[in-house]
């Protein structure tokens, strides 16, 4: 199968382009198609096959507690199996290779030795020199397969044709060093998912994650925005288990969670744009264009129906959905805080609403009554709803909240819809309690001389904009509603009264 492929990407990465245009393709052979794939996208945990359990014979005697009848395998070929349990067969050639195919059964075999032939029929074509370094992964897909070659020298993985990083779903990157970063990232999964046929790992590789950790570790003790994936506390813990092992570095178990959290470092220096010109230094820190702004209209009007209140939750999910990244640490309280807070309203609410029985007894405002009563019942169903929708997200992992967000996010009006949404519990409840209060007061005003009543209006008036002005900031102490009577003034906020 002739195929015209570039040797130095055999042993090292291609530095000057990271945007690739396809030049060639594998044609259609007698047993499928061969395609590209990535360490990140095999489908690993995807599910495999099912099984149904049966009972069998246990045959007499000492020997059937022993080891069962091996299955034979040929030359070269040797099985393994992943500390999660997963068998996988490595052949001891040059390219070496890997894969989680069963050939033990005899058709499947077939398959991988063809593949494996194609390939090596590839690299011979070319005249490529292929080192120990190299591992050629494979994987059937009925008659078809999917690979992707890694060099353990340099650390990254690479194929046998120019490609795209789009067409093996794969992020954009800014620049050839970038990229390098993803495909060591890539390379670090594919030593996890195959950790047991390896001698070793190299003490230098061990003491610089150690060094990466520590440093983690400290970031995060010094800093409130540390873009460190994990916690100080975690930090601490994988600190503790790296430097217990450190004396069985050729132990497979070891390897594998080693080169778990390299994967996981390279994955955060990848996001935070690690050795670049705009490298991201602080969690809060924004380095990717977005053009789009806020609706200035959608925050004037749910601002002042709000008492700000979703100003506040619009500011924290921005926070939160940084260049499209998501900390647990930042997380967690968050969606802590917004149910505690939907909670307590629920319980503030209810003995108000309650309270409307009082209405029965007293010359009042049919409508007053009806409108207040809407307001807490609708605070009251909100939180419900909100509570019962935000539960399970308590203690979602950073790609669960990741996946939510962006499920929520609108393009226009980012997370305005939604920030107000969130306030509506608290903004209804104080619609209500006010409406309430009002009417309240017009029924005392029936009751006592004018004059008892403009002094009893004036000083809770008096009341309400002391509270106001002591405990909000300059500008804050109307609850929007300059902003509000801009959206149709158009002056700047200097020219609105406070």
């Amino acid at each position: 199968m002739p195929a015209s492929i570039n040797p130095s990407l055999l042993s090292s990465f291609d530095k000057q382009s990271c945007i690739m245009e396809p030049t060639v393709v594998f044609s259609s052979v007698s047993a499928g198609s061969l395609r590209q794939t990535t360490s990140k996208d095999t489908g690993r945990y995807d599910g495999g096959k099912t099984v149904a359990p049966t009972h069998m014979l246990i045959e007499a005697g000492f020997k059937s507690s022993r080891d069962p009848v091996p299955e034979y395998l040929p030359e070269q070929w040797s099985a393994h199996t992943h500390p999660e349990g997963q068998l996988y067969f490595y052949r001891r050639s040059s390219p070496r290779i890997v894969t989680e195919a069963y050939i033990y059964h005899s058709e499947i075999m077939a398959k991988v030795n063809y593949w494996s032939k194609s390939i090596e029929d590839i690299l011979s074509q070319q005249d490529a020199t292929v080192s120990d370094d190299l591992e050629l992964f494979l994987q059937i897909e009925g008659d078809d397969c999917a690979y992707y070659f890694v060099d353990h020298s340099t650390r990254t993985e690479f194929w046998l044709e120019t490609l795209n990083t789009e067409d093996l779903n794969m992020f954009p990157v800014v620049s050839p060093s970038h990229l390098k970063l993803a495909l060591e990232e890539h390379y670090w999964s594919h030593v996890e998912h195959f950790p047991m046929h390896r001698e070793t790992i190299s003490e230098a590789c061990f003491d610089e994650l150690i060094g990466v950790f520590s440093h983690g570790a400290a970031d995060h003790m010094t800093s409130n925005l540390s873009t460190f994936p994990y916690s100080a506390v975690e930090c601490t813990k994988f600190l503790k288990l790296l430097r217990g092992s450190r004396d069985r570095l050729n132990d497979g178990h070891i390897i594998c969670f080693a080169a778990r959290l390299w994967s996981l470092v390279f994955t955060h220096r990848f996001s935070t744009h690690y050795g670049e010109e705009s490298a991201r230094l602080s969690r809060d820190q924004s380095i990717l264009e977005d053009y789009a702004e806020d609706s200035y209209a959608a925050s004037v009007i749910t601002s002042f129906v709000s008492f700000k209140i979703s100003n506040a939750y619009t500011a924290r999910l921005n926070d939160i959905y940084t260049d499209r990244l998501v900390y647990v640490q930042q997380w967690r309280p968050f969606i802590s805080t917004c149910l505690r807070d939907w909670k307590t309203i629920s319980y503030l609410t209810f003995p108000i609403l309650m309270l409307h029985v009082s209405f029965f007894f007293a010359q009042s405002s049919a409508l007053l009554a009806i409108i207040s009563a809407l307001c807490l019942g609708g605070s009251l169903i909100s939180s419900t709803l909100l509570v019962h929708r935000h539960e399970e997200l308590e203690d979602a992992t950073a790609t669960r909240a990741l996946s939510y967000l962006e499920a929520i996010r609108s393009e226009r009006f980012k997370f305005q819809l939604v920030a107000f949404v969130y306030s509506l519990p608290k903004a209804l409840y104080f619609w209500g309690l006010g409406i309430f209060s009002l009417h309240w007061v017009i029924i005392l005003a029936a009751l006592l001389s004018t004059c008892a009543t403009i002094a009893l209006v004036c000083v809770c008036l008096l009341a309400f904009f002391a509270h106001q002005r002591t405990t909000s900031r300059h500008g804050d102490t109307l609850f929007g509603v300059c902003a509000f009577l801009r959206l149709f003034r158009r002056k700047s906020v200097d020219e609105c009264p406070v």
